[in-house]
């Protein structure tokens, strides 16, 4: 597609969408462990109601429920923790992922009653105590992060058409700064180079005939689908009434390519920005306008990328807490266990 100003378009690519971890479509594929966690829960309730009923106090650890429920919650938080592994070390990759993280949620809430059983409704000593606030941190952070799971990835995907992989967001900003910089210097010379400067181009004079061509990614929207396009920049060489770009750039726009959030430049707002630029076209020439558009588009994937940053760290942010607490929570277990057996 070919727009009025000589742009051409290629197709939108449109970004499917991210699956989040629990929705009607994959509700199907929970369901089975759902109906086994909690036939689970109910079987160990009845067991534990009949060992304590008559009895003089709750059942414990030491009660033949108790220790059941103790030995196999204990299975099911290493299964829990092998995940970590799992994703960590390519060689081990036994079953498809989708299925050890469903495992991963429902088991994983399975143990909550398997514990609480288990403790008889008691903290016991000091090293239980530990124990069980451990384990209560463990699960509520382990929410927390499936509550994010579920509406963190729709948010980038309907906020940030622009998203890339996040550990290339740097080098996605060193290149909207190149592409940035190439535009400039197409649409207004070089800065540097008085013979190839827009105000060394006098305006009844044609432009060069040679022509070069810039190949810039932008956002664009079909119908409801955001993505990104392609768009070709054909330049035949400075265009005049175009000086007042190179200065919004200098004064403006190449700080906050580089800054981004980190700065206090006006582009970081969406508002201001369009504002700005609004203003920059009624300070060109018409044959400008095509630049002026590159660059609001570039600023706009540059507030994505922080937005992505933003986003990015909500959604992982939360394993900073559970990942480290659910590895003291195994050694500990593992103590305790020792420590079981030793004064039984």
């Amino acid at each position: 597609m070919t727009d009025a100003a000589g742009l051409r378009f290629t197709d939108p690519i449109i970004v499917e969408e991210t699956p989040v971890l629990i929705d009607r479509r994959s509700l199907g594929q929970h369901l089975p462990w759902i109906v086994f966690a909690g036939l689970a829960t109910v079987a160990s309730v009845a067991w534990y109601v009949m060992a304590a009923h008559g009895a003089s106090r709750l059942p414990g650890g030491s009660s033949p429920p108790g220790f059941t429920f103790g030995v196999i919650g204990g299975l099911i938080m290493l299964f829990e923790f092998f995940l970590w592994p799992r994703k960590k070390l390519r060689v081990v990759r036994i079953g498809r992922a989708q299925t050890w993280m469903r495992a991963h949620i429902w088991m994983g809430l399975l143990t909550v009653p398997l514990i609480v059983l288990h403790s008889g409704f008691r903290l016991g000593e000091s090293l239980s105590s530990v124990l069980m606030i451990l384990f209560i941190i463990v699960i509520l952070s382990g929410l927390w992060g499936l509550a994010f799971q579920q509406f963190v990835p729709k948010r980038m995907l309907n906020e940030i058409p622009g998203e890339t992989i996040y550990s290339q967001i740097d080098r996605a900003i060193s290149l909207l700064r190149s592409e940035a910089e190439q535009i400039v210097v197409a649409t207004c010379g070089d800065r540097k180079d008085p013979i190839t400067s827009i105000a060394a181009v006098p305006s009844e004079y044609p432009a060069p005939s040679s022509e070069t061509h810039m190949t810039i990614g932008r956002i664009r929207e079909v119908g409801s689908t955001q993505g990104m396009v392609l768009t070709t920049l054909s330049s035949t060489g400075p265009v005049p009434g175009s000086e007042r770009i190179a200065e919004i750039y200098d004064e403006t726009i190449k700080a906050y390519l580089k800054l981004g959030r980190a700065g206090e430049s006006r582009l970081r707002s969406a508002t201001r920005s369009a504002a700005i630029f609004q203003d920059l076209r009624t300070r060109v020439s018409p044959p400008a306008h095509q630049a002026v558009d590159m660059l609001e588009d570039l600023c706009s994937q540059r507030r994505q990328f922080d937005r992505q940053r933003k986003l990015h760290r909500w959604l992982h942010g939360w394993l900073l807490i559970h990942l480290p607490l659910s590895v003291a929570l195994i050694v500990l277990m593992l103590v305790h266990v020792v420590v079981t057996l030793k004064y039984w």
